[in-house]
């Protein structure tokens, strides 16, 4: 059950903030420059994209572990994967604060900083948070996440400073990062320049172990049938008493590429992998008319998760720009709140 911060919570958010913006980290870093703040485990890093040197929108983005860390170069590579601009910004598993304008911010947030006591005026002064996770609408933070991120802001600070102190010359460009990294006790710690532990998008393929269901694809007939396959993140705020905070669905497509007709269209869960919600919308179609053709996508993740069914049925698997039907059916849903 989602529990809200306290006030005396939020303060020390807010108090370590407003003292990282006085430092102005983003006339040193770009938003591809990253930091990471190690606790233990390698694993467990916090990576840090400062937000602001092109002068337009200030804030500081963490990162938590490294499928935190997945999701932010799934952002960096969304062009060349060939991300729709929305997949890649609701897919993203991360805690944020901004420093924007007043009408960007929610009656609830603006309430917390009156209740604060802080005054801001003119454009990007109004500092503000949210936690982005796949499958939900970005949202004000809760308690756990307040007190989180209160905490990596404490030691960025303390990396910022030293960063400035011993006049540190990271070469981000090469994959590095500047790691701050802290014993168990916290009273001892390491700094320096280290390689990033990846610098592209881990896909995450669908592996199918049940042999009889491989036995049962690989001797389906075939139909003469190419198809469209996506997954489209539906940009809707869907409240419901049974999520934590508002949904935003995502609908696994497929549709038949000559009639333009949708064959499937599956809107998913929260938690539910979307991908592999497409998949099985895939394998149904196969057992019922055989295995197509070819089928078409627009971007690598799709393509990594129906890789291995495809292989197993023998059907041609195709990277395209757009999927001219699927497209249609996609901005004829936009026009409606869900």
């Amino acid at each position: 059950m989602r529990k809200e911060a306290s006030l005396d919570q939020w303060k020390v958010l807010y108090e370590t903030a407003t003292r990282i913006k006085g430092l102005k980290p983003w006339e040193k870093f770009w938003d591809q420059d990253i930091i990471g703040i190690q606790y233990e485990k390698e694993e467990d890093t916090v990576f840090f994209s400062i937000l602001g040197r092109g002068g337009e929108c200030y804030g500081i983005v963490a990162y938590e572990g490294y499928e935190g860390l997945n999701s932010f170069l799934m952002l960096t590579m969304q062009e060349h994967m060939n991300l729709s601009v929305d997949y890649a910004m609701f897919n993203q598993r991360n805690l944020t604060c901004y420093w924007g304008n007043r009408d960007e911010l929610t009656d609830k947030q603006r309430k917390i900083i009156k209740n604060l006591g802080y005054s801001y005026r003119g454009k990007n002064q109004w500092l503000y948070f949210l936690s982005f996770e796949p499958g939900y609408y970005p949202y004000n933070l809760d308690s756990e996440e307040v007190i989180r991120l209160a905490e990596y802001y404490q030691d960025l600070e303390m990396a910022l400073r030293y960063y400035d102190d011993v006049n540190m010359n990271v070469d981000f460009e090469s994959g590095n990062m500047f790691l701050f990294s802290f014993g168990k006790d916290k009273k001892t710690w390491n700094f320096g320049e280290v390689p990033l532990p990846f610098t592209a998008f881990q896909y995450g393929s669908l592996i199918i172990t049940d042999e009889k269901l491989l036995a049962d694809l690989a001797g389906v007939s075939r139909c003469k049938v190419v198809l469209e396959a996506e997954v489209s993140v539906m940009r809707a705020k869907v409240n419901d008493k049974k999520y934590s905070r508002p949904a935003n669905p995502a609908i696994a497509l497929l549709g038949d590429l000559k009639s333009g007709m949708v064959i499937s269209a599956e809107m998913t869960e929260p938690d539910d992998d979307p991908v592999m919600v497409l998949a099985d919308s895939l394998i149904k179609f196969i057992f019922k008319y055989g295995a197509p053709k070819e089928i078409c996508v627009t971007n690598m993740i799709v393509e990594a998760g129906l890789r291995q069914i495809c292989d197993v049925c023998g059907i041609r698997l195709s990277r395209v720009k757009r999927l001219p039907g699927l497209d249609l059916f996609v901005q004829g849903m936009s026009r409606f709140n869900l």
